[in-house]
Order: C-alpha cells, then sequence, then structure tokens
C-alpha cells in the first residue's frame, strides 16, 4: 500500500509535465529510428532542424505558413459560422432538418479525394481548392454538434421559459447557447486538425504555394528532412492556434468548466434564472 501511495504521489508530482514528458518520449524513440535507418529514409530530429533552420533563412517559412494559414482560416470559419447557423435552424424546426440532412450527408459522404478531383476541375485559381476542401470537410462536423447542442437543450428549461414568455432571441441566448458550446467546442477541435490535413493535402495537389506545395517540392528533392520539417511547421501551427485561441475561447465561454465556483453548474442553466431573463433582470 505505501509503494502504491509513493507512485500515486510522484504521478502527481509529474502530471504537470505529462505533455513535456510525451515529447521527449516521441523524440526519443525518433531518434532511435534514425540510428536503427537510413538517413535518407528517417533523418534525425537535429537534421531535420537544421532542415527547418535553412528553410527559415530562405525566406520561405513566412509566406507558406501565412497562405496556408489565411486558407485554413477562410474554409473553417466559414464552414464553421455556415454549419452552426443551419445547425441551430434545423434543430429548432424538424422541417429544416429533415430538408438539410440528405445534403449534409451527401457532402459528408464524398471523399477528400474526391472532393480533390472535383475542386480541381472546377475552380481555376490555385487558392480556391484548398479552402473549399475545408469548407466541406468542417460543415458537416460543425451542423451535427450544432444539432445535437440545441437537440438536447433541458426541456423542462425551454418550457418554463415560454411559461415566462422569455423572447425567443432571448431564450436562444440564455438557454440553448450555453449548452450548445459544450457541444460545439469538442466538435470544432476536431474539424480544425482535420482542417490543417485537409488543406495540406490540397495544395500538395493542386496549389503552387503554401505548405502543401512546398512538401510537393522537398519530395521532387527526396528532400526528406525537409518535408518532415514542413509536416512539423503544420502541426505546430495547428497546435498553437488550437491552445492560442480555441482553448482561451473556451475558458471564457465555460468559465465553469475551469473554476471551483463553477462545479455543479450545468452547461444550459443560462447566466440568469429564467424569471430574471423573462423580467430583463441580470440577476436575482
Amino acid at each position: 500500500m505505501l509503494r502504491e501511495a509513493k507512485g500515486i504521489a510522484l504521478l502527481a508530482r509529474l502530471e504537470p509535465f505529462a505533455g513535456v514528458l510525451g515529447a521527449v518520449a516521441v523524440i526519443g524513440v525518433w531518434q532511435i529510428g534514425a540510428m536503427l535507418s537510413n538517413p535518407i529514409i528517417l533523418p534525425s530530429p537535429w537534421a531535420t532542424l537544421l532542415a527547418l533552420v535553412r528553410i527559415a533563412r530562405e525566406g520561405e517559412l513566412l509566406t507558406a505558413v501565412g497562405v496556408t494559414t489565411l486558407r485554413t482560416l477562410i474554409g473553417f470559419l466559414t464552414a464553421g459560422l455556415l454549419g452552426a447557423g443551419v445547425g441551430i435552424a434545423g434543430a429548432l424546426h424538424p422541417f429544416t432538418l429533415r430538408f438539410l440532412s440528405p445534403v449534409v450527408s451527401l457532402i459528408q459522404g464524398i471523399s477528400p479525394i474526391g472532393w480533390m478531383v472535383l475542386a480541381i476541375i472546377w475552380f481555376k485559381h490555385e487558392s480556391v481548392p484548398p479552402v473549399f476542401l475545408v469548407f466541406v470537410g468542417v460543415l458537416p462536423v460543425v451542423f451535427a454538434a450544432a444539432v445535437e447542442g440545441i437537440s438536447t437543450t433541458s426541456r423542462n428549461h425551454v418550457e418554463m421559459a415560454k411559461a415566462f414568455r422569455v423572447p425567443r432571441l432571448q431564450m436562444l441566448t440564455d438557454i440553448y447557447l450555453p449548452h450548445l458550446i459544450s457541444y460545439l467546442f469538442p466538435a470544432v477541435t476536431s474539424a480544425l486538425g482535420m482542417a490543417w490535413k485537409v488543406v495540406v493535402m490540397a495544395e500538395l495537389m493542386a496549389a503552387d504555394s503554401g505548405i502543401g506545395a512546398a512538401l510537393a517540392i522537398a519530395r521532387t528533392n527526396l528532400d526528406v528532412a525537409g518535408a518532415i520539417a514542413w509536416i512539423l511547421v503544420a502541426v505546430i501551427l495547428m497546435f498553437g492556434m488550437e491552445h492560442l485561441i480555441l482553448a482561451p475561447l473556451q475558458r471564457w465561454l465555460q468559465p465553469w468548466r475551469h473554476t471551483d465556483s463553477g462545479k455543479g453548474r450545468r452547461p444550459g442553466s443560462g447566466a440568469r434564472c429564467l424569471a430574471c431573463a423573462a423580467r430583463g433582470w441580470q440577476g436575482c
């Protein structure tokens, strides 16, 4: 029992550094693999770092990162806003949901490669296929999360709001949205990771600029270290956007998930009680 307690205490002390330890473990396995294989097949972490420094010195890095980030954000934000909007409308109106469901299912059913081929045929400008692929990839995910979030809102809260004659807009902001956010954020985080993968793939196949295009050049030159360096850049961008933008936004919109005082407060309860909302009060 004493040994088990010491082990639990040690894990508790190491918990803040768990992410760092995981990254060190990955680098260690990578280094071992590089030592056991041909450097042309798997370059070492140090060789990859040198390739990344070379790319930055040549001036390619910032340009490619800016182009890929812009394409990702345009497709992601457009699909996110539209998917959330039509998802909310579908959940509130059964006819709209039945009308939209086959369309969304069709979009989701076509593979990214299929959409990629169609995008290359349909659009001439090199920036459109990557944005289009992000859009069709993210839209169904956000739509499904919005429908689920609105549909599972407490009916008791909704009926009580109707009894107090709370305006529909106020019902949306004080009852539906707090509950919806708890469904949207996991979906948005997953969709963001998918968006980065899709946009790089689209650039690899159909663009002359961006991280994907740089990967294509590295592939042509058999520059494996450079290719891995570009892949790491895309991964770092994805994690940066998730932890520097989405995570702070979630903490701001869902403070009860990150504070002890918020324990026991359920998403969907709203910032005010329904009686106060009906009367336009800020609190009881």
